[in-house]
């Protein structure tokens, strides 16, 4: 039979039918005691103890049969209104019912086509036209956002809650901040989903008009796992001009669709590049009409290749400033991108 500490452990996992959280995290065990040979006293706490009581209480006693209690004296006690309180603030995220975020996806079929400097400078340029924006560095094994902003300092704790990071006037948060310097993640896909809610559900996004993901390359776990988390997403897909990019891109856009998100659009990067006035197609030409003809969607930027400026710390970082030419073709697809949503 089981100890009291076990027993303890064991009824932790019931779920509070009101609050939808386990008891662990309500801490609503008030008292467990155990009489041999098979009688248990249990107290606890509920948000509402009358709340789909009956179904609780048969779950309680069916798990507890199978360790031989088949006595069990239950008392039922109301939590707390602070424990109520703090359990629905943790619990109030940029999925819950009643929020007006709109999520983009960019997404690519193969890595190094710049799909990250593409969210990076897209979620820059939203904000520069008056929106509020965060960036959801979804790549856990390739992260780069936060080198692409020229961000150091990691997001910070508060009231249980994780507060992103800020830099462009974008909020960010990533796999860098979690693991250690030049650390490789090693991890299989069920770690790689939860990590991915916690981004969704543990974040203090706050209140976002749009909350763009930069999504590993390919369909894998990561883009699987997206795809169920967000009913709807928006997707974007990013090629070079490069064929064999762009017939693997089509992969990730036909997954999208699968999935029954809307596609924005193809953004053809590093579509050429302009030396001393003459342009090169260094990478061919053609890649992004190709994936955006075979999908059936516009093709709504051509990027060529260019380096940005430094920043006021002298740091070449990724973004674009306003006055630049990339900088303003990332202004005129951001604004193209609100008139539609």
């Amino acid at each position: 039979m089981l100890n009291e500490q076990q027993l303890s452990r064991l009824i932790y996992r019931l779920v509070d039918p009101v609050l939808e959280v386990t008891l662990e995290e309500t801490e609503g065990i008030i008292a467990v005691q155990v009489f041999p040979p098979n009688k248990a006293f249990i107290h606890l706490a509920l948000a509402d103890p009358d709340y789909q009581i009956e179904a609780f209480t048969e779950n309680l006693k069916e798990m507890l049969g199978e360790f031989g209690f088949q006595n069990i004296e239950l008392e039922l006690s109301y939590l707390p209104q602070e424990v109520i309180d703090r359990i629905e603030h943790l619990h109030d995220n940029i999925l819950s019912e009643g929020k007006t975020t709109t999520f983009i996806a960019i997404a690519s079929g193969k890595g190094g086509v710049g799909k990250s400097t593409v969210a990076a400078n897209l979620a820059v340029a939203l904000a520069k036209s008056g929106k509020k924006v965060g960036l959801l560095d979804a790549d856990i094994y390739g992260f780069s956002i936060p080198f692409l902003l020229g961000l150091t300092d990691p997001p910070k704790k508060a009231g249980g809650r994780i507060i992103p990071a800020s830099a462009h006037g974008i909020k960010t948060i990533s796999m860098d901040y979690f693991i250690g310097q030049d650390e490789p993640v090693i991890w299989r896909g069920p770690m790689l989903g939860k990590m991915i809610k916690m981004f969704l559900e543990e974040v203090d996004w706050g209140e976002l008009d749009y909350l763009l993901i930069d999504l590993p390359p390919g369909t894998g776990d990561v883009a699987l796992d997206m795809h169920t988390l967000l009913p709807s997403c928006h997707e974007i897909i990013v090629t070079t001009p490069h064929q064999a990019a762009a017939q693997v891109a089509l992969r990730a856009g036909y997954m999208a669709r699968k999935n029954g998100h809307p596609l924005l659009g193809v953004i053809e990067n590093m579509a050429y590049l302009t030396i001393q006035g003459e342009r090169l197609e260094i990478f061919g030409r053609g890649g992004g009409q190709t994936v955006a003809e075979k999908l059936a969607i516009p093709l709504i930027a051509q990027f060529e290749i260019a380096q940005p400026d430094k920043n006021e710390h002298q740091f070449v970082d990724a973004i674009y400033k306003e006055d630049e030419l990339l900088g303003k073709s990332y202004a005129k697809l951001a604004q193209s991108l609100i008139e539609r949503l």
